[in-house]
């Protein structure tokens, strides 16, 4: 690993070991006063938790695991390195949440605790799987979605967002439901599509990275497993407007492949940015005084907690990292392509304070940031050690 790459995943892991924190203790309500107060040191309650909260928990240590395994390899090696990185997490995770034990609007919990140290484990070991492939590319099964983990992350998270919170039904009667609104025929809205075709688009060229000559089969399996999720799991069903995305992206697939990859990611990038400033500017009625903006990440998702919250961060997560790894894949450099969509988005955010009923916050320029530190270290070429 480089000194530059050694810097950039320092302060990579600073930013998400203060999201953490902060995502974790906000409001910041602590109550140290009462007889109980002295009580509540000692062991984690046995509080109760839900597949959302597994799956987000898990999630929100897994970039911690893998930076600081990354930060590791080169000096422990790789079983060791995974061990610290996940004791590390364990120890986060367990300050935090013996701390949420005297913060009046949070619950501590021994499940959240295991989460997060499972969640510190799995980011170490694909953060060594990441190194070890660098050096066996032509051996591992696994090289394209290691070779290019950003990618595999883009991926993965538009497919957590449209299953979250993955709560498997198991009553047939709920799976012929999920085709209820196909059946039902109820309009068809023109901007869903839209959103789910320039979706889909990004993700034939993810597909193409993670699986070069195979990008339409990979892209359609990806189609597919979303589909079947959305029909078994509880509380989702299909959606005439995604199936009609996917069916434009499958159908454009060939003349985007013959712009090449990088006029290709270009096009859609613009039209990724075009349809986030329109999701984020529409219906353009703006007020002469504005309103303030918000300063602190996820702050609606923090104060008040919705099933809806664990899918709405996959979408920010996708949104701005895909457009972050567009601008790369058309031929800028991480910094431009950093500067670039972080900027656009920090544009759109700050027009929203002129718009009545949004909410402008720092929350995706800071996502898009992220992105562009995650591509500068992970799929930078080259070996780690």
């Amino acid at each position: 690993m480089t000194t530059h790459d050694r810097r950039i995943a320092g302060w990579l892991l600073a930013v998400i070991g203060f999201l953490i924190v902060f995502s974790s203790l906000y409001p910041f309500s602590f109550s140290l006063t009462g007889a109980e107060a002295l009580g509540r040191f000692g062991g984690l309650p046995r509080a109760g938790t839900t597949r959302s909260d597994v799956a987000a928990n898990v999630l929100l240590y897994v970039p911690l695991g893998a930076c600081l395994a990354w930060l590791l390899v080169p000096r422990l090696g790789g079983a060791l390195a995974v061990a610290a990185a996940t004791l590390a997490g364990a120890l986060l995770s367990f300050s935090i949440e013996t701390a949420q034990l005297f913060e009046t609007r949070r619950v501590a919990s021994l499940a959240d605790f295991a989460c997060n140290t499972a969640g510190a484990f799995a980011g170490g070991c694909l953060a060594l799987a990441i190194a070890r492939t660098r050096r066996n590319l032509h051996t591992s099964r696994f090289a394209g979605l290691l070779r290019h983990p950003v990618a595999a992350a883009l991926l993965f998270s538009w497919a957590g967002y449209r299953l979250a919170p993955f709560a498997p039904g198991l009553d047939p009667a709920e799976w012929s439901a999920s085709f209820a609104p196909l059946v039902a025929g109820t309009g068809f809205a023109t901007s869903a599509f839209l959103a789910h075709a320039i979706a889909w688009l990004a993700l034939l060229l993810v597909a193409g990275r993670l699986a070069p000559g195979r990008a339409t089969s990979l892209a359609a399996g990806a189609m597919a497993i979303v589909l079947a999720g959305r029909i078994l799991f509880t509380g989702l069903a299909l959606e005439g407007e995604e199936l009609a995305g996917m069916a434009a992206a499958l159908l454009l697939a060939r003349p985007l492949a013959r712009l090449g990859s990088a006029r290709a990611a270009s096009f859609v990038a613009g039209a990724l940015l075009l349809l986030i400033a329109w999701t984020g500017l529409a219906p353009f009625d703006f007020q002469l005084a504005p309103d303030r903006f918000a300063l602190l990440p996820f702050g609606e998702s923090l104060t008040q907690y919705r099933a809806a919250n664990l899918a709405d961060v996959f979408l920010r997560c996708f949104t701005n990292g895909a457009l972050v790894w567009l601008l790369v894949q058309a031929g800028r450099s991480v910094l431009a392509a950093t500067g670039i969509g972080a900027g656009a988005v920090f544009a759109i955010e700050l027009l929203q304070t002129w718009l009545p009923g949004q909410t402008a916050e720092i929350t995706d320029p800071l996502l898009a940031v992220c992105a562009g530190g995650l591509i500068a270290i992970f799929e930078r070429q080259g070996s780690v050690g």
